[in-house]
């Protein structure tokens, strides 16, 4: 393969050439002009030409080659050799044939191995490309931009056939590139509206939490909440909208549960106090029954409550309406 390049390398090279030179008929030389020979002067030494050494391009083949390794490393690390096995493969071949040259070749071998890096970046793009349509075909987002999912699953489809490892690595990676962002697109418009949705979600739990002044019973878990939503908000106008969406589900969840709880809680002490109220009627009646037959006088007795005793303190409120944290329920930038 490394051959195979070397040759279409060499042979567009030729054909450039060629071109500039069939582009206009050159005018015919004149005649060359004798020079009158001059004769060394006796004794004098005689000048001879200085041969000018051939450059080297030993450290800058290995150079390019250390480059290619690292992209070499970052396409195996995403996947590459499932994703597309022969185009992996016919990059491996022409890796060990270039690592072996490089070890004792002084010509410039920049062509050919930036050719060869640019075939795995390619590769990494191709993987992530590949990777991202799994997910929006799990998760059944290609709606949410059907033109970009089309486009680029076409190329994913294109670079998948062997005969598209006949171009040369440039070319192979500006359309791995593009499928990848294409999907990317996809992804991003997806997350973006479901973030919207259920950042409206997770503000309407909210003032259920508040309603039931979860900001002071419950204050250490709603200020989670509280930084919940802000993330998410922060994520969002970062270009992070998939971050965002975990961000708004997590403090949803975190408001809903407070609400959930402190109202059973709420709906639990109002039993409470109303079983209290019942038995101070019951007791009352009781007295009441008792004095008729045996009067007590003005003395207390034990046990018994006053019809007008407090069983719970009066709240005025004021701690929760002072913790309570407010939050814009519209986006900044972003109109509902």
């Amino acid at each position: 393969m490394a051959k195979y390049k070397s040759f279409i390398v060499a042979l567009g090279i030729f054909t450039a050439l060629s071109f500039v030179a069939c582009k206009s008929t050159p005018e015919p030389e004149p005649a060359p002009v004798e020079e009158p020979v001059v004769q060394p002067e006796e004794g004098a030494e005689e000048k001879t030409e200085e041969t000018v050494p051939t450059e080297n391009f030993s450290e800058a083949n290995k150079a390019l080659l250390s480059k290619v390794e690292q992209s070499r490393a970052a396409a195996a690390e995403s996947g590459a050799e499932a994703a597309n096995p022969v185009a992996f493969k016919a990059a491996e071949a022409e890796y060990a044939a270039e690592k072996l040259a490089s070890e004792s070749a002084t010509e410039d071998m920049s062509a050919v191995l930036n050719d060869l890096n640019n075939r795995y970046l390619a590769l990494k793009s191709y993987a992530d490309a590949k990777s991202k349509k799994a997910k929006i075909d799990a998760n059944n987002f290609a709606s949410y931009n059907q033109a970009a999912y089309d486009e680029g699953s076409a190329i994913i489809d294109e670079l998948a056939k062997p005969e598209s490892n006949l171009t040369f690595g440039s070319v192979w990676y500006k359309k791995a590139t593009d499928a990848e962002t294409k999907m990317e697109s996809v992804l991003d418009a997806a997350y973006r509206s479901l973030s919207k949705a259920e950042r409206t979600e997770a503000f309407k739990a909210k003032k259920d939490a508040d309603s039931v002044k979860a900001s002071v019973s419950r204050k250490a878990e709603y200020d989670k909440g509280v930084q919940s939503f802000k993330s998410g908000d922060a994520a969002y106008v970062t270009g992070s909208p998939e971050q965002a969406l975990s961000d708004y589900t997590s403090s949803k969840t975190v408001f809903a549960a407070l609400f959930q709880e402190i109202s059973v809680a709420r709906q639990k002490a109002q039993e409470a106090v109303d079983a209290a109220k019942k038995r101070v009627e019951q007791s009352e009646t009781v007295a009441q029954d008792a004095d008729t037959q045996a009067p007590l006088g003005d003395e207390p007795v034990e046990g018994i409550e006053e019809a007008d005793t407090t069983l719970l303190e009066a709240d005025d409120f004021t701690e929760a309406q002072n913790s309570v944290v407010e939050l814009d329920e519209t986006l900044e930038g972003e109109a509902e």
